[in-house]
């Protein structure tokens, strides 16, 4: 036989078997009432949950072009659990029973469906689409389940959560089931895949194993270990999450962002999960966070509306740099302090209470070592305490808060102290004074409240007090510059920096009120010289308006004479002050004969 003639009869035979398909599907609906059809799926979906679906719409049967039945308006309910429902049911069916007059269900569709999920107090969820299967009426295979275009409504207390645009398919594995798909959660998009190895045992209050991955654009998380319903949910096993930006993922989660302008970035976490009595720890616990890792413990546990988190976290260096910037300082310009108002809302959805221990801390140019720090937000307020840390030689501890009062507006304190460190480093760090040698003790405690930088500014409260002995001042040499002073006033104003004044004491005690810190005393001293200042210092405008004395004291053979005596004035901003003598003072000095005095006299005028 020829090939053609083979050709001619293989394709003469195709045709005819798809006419025998065609001729049985078009006399098929003679032969399967609606009915038939109707209690098909209703035995697929009772053999796949093991409830009998209610139907109160129409029934469609087509058979173009893939065989399907379709029923409206579907409610499943047990009475035990919130009712599950869709707008319909689209049912496809298999097409070689189909044409000896059988219907056979292959899968089952629920088209826009509302899923309701409870929550207990205690953790405890009632799902509103039972899955008991039940091999229903002799159908050994059962159907794979789809949902299109679904929510489901997570709810319990006072709160709500819906998971929409849910597409999702669910499939027979044994004695489990496998189920992926996608959703959108508060506007993002995700991926998940869920593996439950024995759902019988789960509706016993057994444990199952099972297998959880979510991929989001904004947080990857995955879970692997077992669960079970036994006086509310209960697991354990390994729990990883990655999300570009945490700063992301806590603004949606908790609704406010943090309190800090920068930092919550790049985050990955991996540990032992454990759910029990609606409370989830996390143990073995391996954190990273903007380039910090730590390690320790953590645990979760939902109250009312809020989150209450507990950690322990360990690390050899941590950088908060990118956290220090809680809020705008100054403005754009750097000149004033920022107006900008100061959002704490970040704080409303959180109870927090963490421990943390570092070999090295930096923040910014600041770096302490063996640290021992908590951290805690409680009612809005967060409390940051440190409770021992070594700071250029000496010991720091301190506490500050921030919250709201009654009337809304930010509430500062901070108290703090550090003892017997190294003035020359410490002070560069902590007020970019950099000309003072020795070991100090500075003890700060300063409060206020307002909207913004500058309204904190202008309430500012409290005391400062910095005392050290031993040490040095540098960049001038006091008692060669008095004697200096004493020879000459006037031509000895020329040339007043330069060397070092080495001291035996030196205190310094401010007390601020309402944005200014007045001099309550301030003086620096040893056996040839001696130098008080008096005046103001404004912390508003941040400038000086300081008014000083310096001694030139007489040794014991020279006891007779008189101590000499020069007042002099510190002026100008912050960054940049000046230090000159006072005019009167050289005038009276210098006399008529000073070739200088003339000069001084008319612009005193």
């Amino acid at each position: 036989m020829s090939v053609p003639i083979r050709l001619k009869r293989l394709t003469v035979g195709a045709l005819g078997i798809v006419a025998l398909v065609l001729a049985g599907l078009f006399v098929a609906p003679y032969f399967i009432s609606h009915n038939e059809a109707r209690l098909a799926v209703i035995r697929a979906v009772h053999g796949a949950t093991g409830v009998e679906p209610q139907i109160a719409g129409a029934v469609h049967l087509s058979l173009l072009p893939t065989p399907a039945v379709q029923l409206e308006e579907v409610r499943l309910a047990d009475g035990t659990r919130p009712p599950f429902a869709a707008s319909a049911i689209q049912a496809s069916v298999r097409l070689l029973p189909l044409l000896i007059g059988r219907v056979e269900i292959a899968s089952v569709t629920f088209r826009h469906p509302h899923l309701l999920v409870d929550t207990a107090a205690d953790g405890s969820m009632a799902l509103g689409l039972p899955m008991r299967r039940s091999a229903a009426n002799g159908q050994a295979e059962l159907p794979e389940i789809r949902f299109e275009n679904g929510t489901v409504q997570f709810r319990g207390g006072n709160y709500a959560e819906p998971l929409t645009h849910v597409d999702a398919a669910v499939a027979s594995a044994g004695a489990g089931l496998n189920a992926t798909g996608s959703f959108q959660w508060r506007g993002q998009p995700a991926a998940f895949s869920l593996s439950i190895s024995d759902l019988t045992a789960l509706e016993r209050g057994n444990r199952s194993a099972v297998r959880l991955r979510v991929d989001g654009e904004a947080l990857k998380l995955g879970f692997d270990g077992g669960v079970a319903y036994r006086n509310g949910l209960q697991a354990d096993g390994t729990v990883a999450a990655e999300a570009p930006s945490l700063r992301t993922v806590l603004t949606q989660l908790l609704a406010t962002p943090p309190v800090t302008r920068g930092g919550f970035g790049p985050f990955k976490l991996k540990g032992q999960l454990a759910i029990a009595a609606n409370t989830a720890s996390v143990t073995k616990l391996a954190v990273e966070l903007d380039g910090n890792r730590a390690e320790g413990g953590l645990t979760i546990k939902p109250s009312g509306e809020r989150m209450a988190v507990q950690a322990t976290l360990a690390t050899d260096l941590a950088d908060f740099t990118a956290y220090s910037g809680g809020f705008a300082m100054t403005d754009e310009s750097g000149r004033d302090w920022s107006r900008e108002l100061i959002d704490l809302s970040g704080l409303d959805s959180l109870d927090l209470d963490m421990r943390f221990s570092a070999a090295r801390v930096l923040v910014r140019k600041t770096e302490l070592a063996r640290v021992a720090a908590t951290a805690s937000v409680r009612s809005g307020t967060l409390t940051l305490t440190l409770g021992d840390a070594r700071f250029h030689g000496g010991a720091l501890r301190g506490r500050a808060t921030i919250g709201r009062n009654l009337a809304g507006e930010a509430d500062v304190r901070i108290e703090g102290s550090v003892t017997n460190f190294d003035l020359a480093p410490g002070l560069a760090t902590l007020a970019n004074v950099s000309n003072l040698e020795g070991k100090g003790n500075l003890n700060v405690a300063l409060r206020s409240h307002g909207d913004h930088m500058q309204a904190l500014t202008s309430d500012l409260d409290g005391t400062v007090t910095l005392e050290a002995s031993g040490g040095a001042l540098t960049g001038i040499n006091i008692e060669q510059v008095l004697r200096k002073l004493e020879r000459n006033p006037i031509a000895a104003t020329a040339g007043l920096g330069g060397g070092r004044t080495a001291f035996d004491r030196l205190n310094a005690r401010l007390r601020v009120l309402d944005g200014t810190a007045l001099v309550e005393d301030a003086r620096i001293e040893n056996a040839q010289m001696r130098v008080r200042l008096s005046g103001e210092t404004s912390v508003v405008h941040r400038d000086f308006n300081l008014n000083g004395l310096a001694t030139l004291l007489r040794s014991a053979a020279a006891q007779f004479e008189e101590p000499f005596e020069f007042p002099f004035m510190v002026r100008g901003p912050w960054a940049q002050p000046y230090l000159l003598p006072d005019p009167a003072a050289l005038i009276r000095r210098s006399g008529d004969a000073g070739p200088f005095a003339s000069p001084l006299r008319q612009a005193l005028r």
